[in-house]
C-alpha cells in the first residue's frame, strides 16, 4: 500500500482553508450580477448567505462547508457586504438539513458541480500520474490535484482521500521512473550496477562507496587516484542520456537518496529500485569526478608557478644581503666615476680608489649570479617539473576527450599528437607539432633554433589547455562546469521564441540601439555635471588636481546617545540559552517545519532533534559531539536527522521564513532599507582531513581555508550564503545570492568592498535590474570610459582611458540578452558563466561586450560616488552590517576554533547553511526583543526618540549562552503575551 500521510496537518487544513487575505477574496469570492440575481431566488437572508458561501467555497478552494463550520468573518464580511445582508444572518443558515440538500442541489444543477464519483475518481488518477513525474513534493501535487478538480468542477472529497490519491500518485511515479530507467539498461549494464556494492578487495568497502571517497591530498597521485574512480564508473557502459527523459526533481530525488544510503541498504532494496538509484548516483559521480579531475589539472598546472614564484621570491630573500652589498658597491663606484669625469681624471683610477680591481672584477661576477631573468623563466620551470608533467599528462589527456571552437584547433590537434605520442615508446617528441596556439611571451622558450625544447612545448600545452578550459573555448563531454559555453545557455531556438513572445526577463531594452542611445544621453550628462563640479571643486569631499584624486575619508557620525541607548537596550535583554532561543523563534516561524523527509516530505516527529543536528552544523561542534552534549538524542538519532532531514533545500526554505519574519518586523523597518544589500566572505581554516581538500590564499593566510560568501540585507537579514573556495576571487559569486536565495527579498541596491569588483560584473548586474555599487578601492587608478572624445571634459580626461566599444555591444546584443536571461532563469548559475568568462576574454565576443556594458556601468557610478556622499557613506554602513554580522558568526562557529574538518562540499554547504540560519534566528530573536525592551523603557518614562533607533543592530549575544550542554529545557516563564520576562534593575545589578 503507498504511504496515506503525504501532508501535515497544518499543510491539510491550509490546502482546504478559505481565503483570509483581502487580495484572494477579492479574486476568489467577487460575485457576478448573474450569481447575486441567482442568490436572491433564495428566500429569507440566512439562506441567501449560506448560499452564496457555499458557492465561494466551491469555487476556492473548491470544496463544501462542513456541517456547523465557522466560517471566518472576514469572508463572511466580504460576501455579506456584496449581498446587503448583515453577516450575523448566517447563524440560522441550515437549521433543517434539508435546505442545505436542497441548496447544494440549486448549485450542483445551476453552476454544473459533480461529486467526486468513482468514475471521476479513475479519471483523476490516470490524469496525476504525468503530473507526479514532473515533481517529488506532495504538497506540490495535491495543490495541483485540487487545482484541476476546481478546473473541472467536482467538488472536493475528503482530506484522506485527497492524501490517498496523491500517495498513491507518488508511489506510481517512482515505480514508472524505476522502470524507464531499467529498460535502458542492458542485462550486462544491470550485473555491472549491482557489482558496485560488493566490496572491493583490501578496502572493506563497497565499490561504489570507494568511486566517491575524496582522493586526499592534492597531486600527480591523487589525480591518478580520480581518474582510477572514473574509469570504474565507467566500465559500467552506462549512456548518460538515461537522465535527459527523466524530470530533473525526479533524478536529483534518486540521486539524494544514494548518496545518504550505504551498501548495505542499496543492496535489500528491490531490484527496480536498487538499480534506479545506483544508476543515476553513477552518473552523477561520474559528472562530479570528471570535474574533479579537470579542477585538480588547473591547480596543479597553476601550483607549478606558484612554486616557482615562492622559490623566487625565497632566493631573493636568501640573497638580500649580498644584493644590497651589490648595490651599495654601485652606487660608490657610480659617484667616483662621476667625480672623476668631472675632474678629468683617470675612470680606472677612481674605481680602484674605491675598492682594489680583483675585488671589483669578483664582485661583477658575483652580481651576474644573482641577477634573474624578469618574469617566470618558461624554460627552467618546464625542466624543473618535467617529470610531474609526464606523470600528469598523459593520464589527464588519455581520460577526455576534448572540443573546442574553431580558433583552437592547432590546439586540439596538438593535444590529439601528443596523446598519440605518450602512448607509444619514443622517447622524443615528434616533428611537425602544431605550435600556432603558441603564445608571443612563450615562443623564446619554446621556439629554439634547432627545434622545440620538448618540456617548455609540453608545459606550454597544459597551461593553454587549462586556460582555454577555464574560458570555455575547450570543453569536455560530460562534465558540468566545464561542458561547451553554449550548452550552458537558454537554447538558441526557446530563446528566439521567447523574445517574440516577450517579455524577457531582463531590464534593458531588447534591441542594442535604443539601450545604446539611453545610456549615452544619461552617460553624456553625468560627466557634463561631473566634469562642471570637478572643475570648480565643488565635488563633496573630492579634490581632483591634475592627475591626482582624493576623496576625503567618512566621519563617523553614531550619537552618543544611540550608544548609550544601545547600553540599556542591551541591559534588559532577557538571558537564554541557544537552544530555547531556537525553540522560541520556531515557534514564531514554524522554521522546523521545512526540514522534510528526503522521501516522504514530511517533517520529523520530534523537531528538536533536527534542530540539535543544525546547531552542530551551526557550531562546527560536529554530530558525534553534540550527542554527548545535548539531551534529546543519541548519535545514531542524529546522523538520521542530518543525513535525511538537512538538506540545502530545507536549509533555504527554513532561512526564507527566518528572513520573512526578520524583515516583517517594525522594529527592522529602522535599520535600513529591505531593498539594499551587501554582501562579504569571511574565511574558516580547514584542519584535520578536511586541509587536503582545501586551497591556499596567501594574502588570507598560509594555511589552507574556505571562505562563507554571505549576503545580507539593509534590515541585518543575512538571505543567502555559500561555500568558496579562498584561492578564487569574489566577484563571481556576487549575484548568485541576488537571483538564488529563494526569500521573498527583492534587491535593488548591492555592495560589495573590492573584491567583488569587475566590469562583468557591473555589466551583468545592469542586464538584470540590479544597481551595483561596491566600495572601490584606489577608485582613482579605475579608468573611466567614455562615448566621445576625452577631451570634452578637461577636468576628467586624465581619468578617461578609453571610448566604448559600441559595435561590439551591438554586435553581440542578443548574445548578452541570452545570457541574462539564462542566468535570471538558472539555467547556468551567474558564478560559472561570470568565471568562465573572466577567465580568458581576449578572443571571447561575449565577455568582451559584456565587459562593454560593464564599462559604461561602472563609469556612471563612479561618477555617482565622486558626487554623492550619501552613496559613499551608504556603501560603508552596509558593508560594516555585513562585517557586524561576520562577528556573530564567528562567535556561533567557536568549536574546534572555528578550524572546519570536513573535506566535502556538501558537509561545508551545510556548515555554512546551518551557521547563517541560526545566525539569522539570533538577529530575529534580537531583534523582537529588542523592540519590547524599547517599548518598556519607554514606559518606564525614558525618552527614546525615533531617530536613535536606526544605529541600533540586533547582533548581540552577550545575553546569549552558546556554550556548555545543549539542553532542551521546558520554556522559562512567560509574560500574558507568550515572551520571555525582561530583566529587572536588580537582576542586571547581579548578571
Amino acid at each position: 500500500m503507498p504511504r496515506r500521510s503525504v501532508l501535515t496537518d497544518a499543510q491539510a487544513e491550509a490546502l482546504f482553508a478559505l481565503p483570509a487575505v483581502e487580495a484572494d477574496l477579492i479574486r476568489h469570492y467577487t460575485l457576478s450580477p448573474a450569481d447575486i440575481a441567482v442568490v436572491a431566488r433564495r428566500r429569507r437572508p440566512h439562506n441567501q448567505l449560506g448560499f452564496a458561501v457555499q458557492l465561494c467555497a466551491l469555487r476556492y478552494p473548491g470544496r463544501l462547508l462542513r456541517p456547523g463550520e465557522l466560517v471566518p468573518p472576514q469572508v463572511l464580511s466580504f460576501v455579506a457586504d456584496q449581498l446587503d445582508l448583515p453577516p450575523d444572518a448566517l447563524a440560522e443558515y441550515a437549521t433543517r438539513s434539508q435546505t442545505r440538500y436542497d441548496q447544494l442541489e440549486a448549485l450542483y444543477a445551476i453552476y454544473g458541480y459533480t461529486t467526486f464519483s468513482q468514475p471521476i475518481r479513475r479519471e483523476i488518477a490516470k490524469w496525476l500520474l504525468p503530473v507526479a513525474l514532473a515533481t517529488t513534493s506532495g504538497l506540490v501535487l495535491a495543490g495541483l490535484l485540487m487545482e484541476e478538480l476546481r478546473r473541472r468542477t467536482v467538488a472536493a472529497p475528503a482530506t484522506t482521500t485527497i492524501e490517498r490519491l496523491v500517495a498513491t500518485a507518488l508511489l506510481q511515479a517512482e515505480r514508472h521512473v524505476e522502470r524507464q530507467i531499467n529498460a535502458a539498461l542492458t542485462v550486462e549494464q544491470r550485473e555491472g550496477i549491482d557489482g558496485l556494492l560488493a566490496e572491493r578487495p583490501d578496502t572493506g568497502i563497497s565499490l561504489l562507496a570507494w568511486a566517491r571517497q575524496s582522493p586526499g591530498a592534492m597531486g600527480h597521485r591523487a589525480m591518478a587516484r580520480l581518474i582510477e574512480q572514473l574509469s570504474v564508473l565507467r566500465t559500467r557502459g552506462i549512456d548518460p542520456a538515461i537522465r535527459e527523459s527523466i524530470h530533473a526533481d525526479r533524478v536529483h530525488l534518486l540521486i539524494r537518496e544514494g548518496s545518504r544510503l550505504s551498501s548495505q541498504h542499496l543492496s535489500a532494496l528491490a531490484p527496480l529500485r536498487r538499480q534506479s538509484i545506483v544508476t543515476m548516483t553513477v552518473l552523477e559521480t561520474i559528472t562530479r569526478l570528471t570535474d574533479d579531475i579537470i579542477g585538480m589539472f588547473d591547480r596543479l598546472i597553476g601550483g607549478l608557478f606558484r612554486r616557482a614564484e615562492r622559490r623566487a621570491a625565497e632566493t631573493i630573500q636568501a640573497n638580500s644581503r649580498a644584493m644590497n652589498e651589490k648595490v651599495r658597491l654601485l652606487a660608490r663606484v657610480g659617484e667616483a666615476l662621476i667625480d672623476a669625469r668631472g675632474k678629468g681624471t683617470d675612470a680606472f683610477a677612481a674605481i680602484e680608489a674605491v675598492i682594489p680591481w680583483e675585488k671589483f672584477k669578483a664582485a661583477v661576477a658575483e652580481a651576474g649570479e644573482l641577477t634573474r631573468d624578469d618574469g617566470t623563466d618558461y624554460a627552467a620551470l618546464a625542466a624543473t617539473n618535467h617529470a610531474l608533467l609526464r606523470r600528469v599528462g598523459p593520464m589527464f589527456l588519455d581520460s577526455f576527450s576534448f572540443q573546442g571552437i574553431a580558433g583552437v584547433g592547432a590546439l586540439l590537434n596538438a593535444l590529439a599528437l601528443m596523446r598519440t605520442f605518450y602512448a607509444g615508446s619514443r622517447r622524443n617528441l615528434p616533428k611537425g607539432l602544431p605550435t600556432g596556439f603558441i603564445r608571443r611571451t612563450w615562443r623564446a622558450a619554446v621556439l629554439r633554433g634547432d627545434g622545440i625544447n620538448a618540456p617548455a612545448y609540453e608545459l606550454c600545452l597544459f597551461v593553454e589547455l587549462r586556460d582555454r578550459l577555464r574560458a570555455g573555448d575547450i570543453w569536455v563531454a560530460g562534465s558540468r562546469q566545464y561542458r561547451a559555453v553554449e550548452d550552458q545557455l537558454v537554447p538558441k531556438t526557446l530563446f528566439s521564441t521567447m523574445k517574440l513572445a516577450g517579455p524577457l526577463p531582463v531590464a534593458v531594452q531588447e534591441e542594442a540601439v535604443g539601450y545604446l542611445r539611453e545610456r549615452r544621453e544619461l552617460l553624456e550628462e553625468r560627466l557634463r555635471h561631473v566634469d562642471g563640479q570637478a572643475a570648480k571643486q565643488l565635488l563633496p569631499d573630492v579634490r581632483i588636481n591634475g592627475t591626482a584624486l582624493k576623496i576625503s575619508p567618512l566621519q563617523a557620525v553614531t550619537p552618543e546617545a544611540a550608544e548609550q541607548l544601545a547600553d540599556r537596550v542591551q541591559a534588559v535583554m532577557p538571558r537564554v540559552r541557544i537552544t530555547e532561543l531556537l525553540t522560541e523563534v520556531n515557534r514564531w516561524t514554524g522554521m522546523m517545519e521545512c526540514f522534510t523527509h528526503l522521501r516522504s516530505h514530511l517533517p520529523a516527529d520530534d523537531p528538536r532533534i533536527t534542530l540539535t543536528a543544525v546547531l552542530a552544523d551551526a557550531t562546527n561542534l560536529g554530530l558525534t559531539r553534540m550527542a554527548e552534549a545535548c539531551d534529546v538524542a543519541t548519535y545514531r538519532q542524529l546522523a538520521w536527522a542530518a543525513g535525511w532531514h538537512l538538506s540545502e533545500e530545507n536549509y533555504g526554505r527554513a532561512l526564507a521564513r527566518v528572513i520573512a519574519a526578520q524583515h516583517a518586523h517594525p522594529l527592522s523597518v529602522w535599520f535600513g532599507d529591505a531593498s539594499v544589500s551587501s554582501s562579504d566572505g569571511q574565511h574558516f581554516p580547514l584542519g584535520g582531513q578536511g586541509e587536503v581538500a582545501g586551497a591556499v590564499n596567501p594574502h588570507k593566510g598560509s594555511g589552507p581555508a574556505i571562505s562563507f560568501y554571505t549576503c545580507i540585507s539593509g534590515r541585518y537579514a543575512p538571505f543567502h550564503t555559500k561555500v568558496i573556495s579562498v584561492s578564487e576571487g569574489e566577484a563571481a559569486h556576487v549575484i548568485d545570492g541576488l537571483l538564488y536565495h529563494g526569500g521573498d527579498i527583492n534587491i535593488a541596491v548591492h555592495h560589495t568592498d573590492g573584491g567583488g569588483v569587475s566590469d562583468h560584473v557591473f555589466g551583468l548586474c545592469h542586464l538584470l535590474g540590479f544597481r551595483f555599487a561596491p566600495r572601490i578601492p584606489n577608485i582613482a587608478n579605475r579608468r573611466l570610459h567614455t562615448f566621445g572624445p576625452a577631451s570634452t571634459w578637461p577636468a576628467l580626461e586624465p581619468f578617461i582611458a578609453a571610448r566604448i566599444d559600441e559595435a561590439m555591444i551591438t554586435t553581440h546584443w542578443d548574445d548578452l540578452l541570452r545570457l541574462a536571461t539564462s542566468v535570471r532563469m538558472g539555467t547556468v548559475p551567474a558564478s560559472l558563466m561570470l568565471r568562465r568568462l573572466g577567465s580568458y576574454p581576449r578572443q571571447n565576443g561575449l565577455a568582451l561586450a559584456l565587459r562593454e556594458v560593464g564599462r559604461i556601468e561602472r563609469t556612471l557610478f563612479t561618477l555617482d560616488w565622486l558626487d554623492d556622499p550619501m552613496l559613499r557613506r551608504q556603501a560603508t554602513a552596509e558593508l560594516n552590517k555585513g562585517e557586524s554580522r561576520n562577528a556573530l558568526a564567528r562567535a556561533v562557529c567557536f568549536h574546534r576554533l572555528g578550524r572546519l574538518r570536513d573535506r566535502t562540499l556538501e558537509s561545508r554547504q551545510h556548515r555554512a547553511s546551518g551557521l547563517n540560519l541560526v545566525v539569522a534566528s539570533i538577529i530575529l530573536w534580537n531583534t523582537v526583543y529588542m523592540d519590547r525592551a524599547i517599548r518598556f523603557l519607554r514606559g518606564q518614562g525614558e525618552d527614546i526618540p525615533d531617530n536613535l533607533l536606526p544605529y541600533l543592530a540586533p547582533l548581540g549575544w552577550q545575553h546569549i549562552n552558546l556554550t556548555g550542554d545543549y539542553l532542551w529545557a521546558e520554556p522559562a516563564q512567560l509574560d500574558k503575551d507568550g515572551y520571555r520576562m525582561l530583566r529587572t534593575p536588580s537582576e542586571r545589578l547581579t548578571t
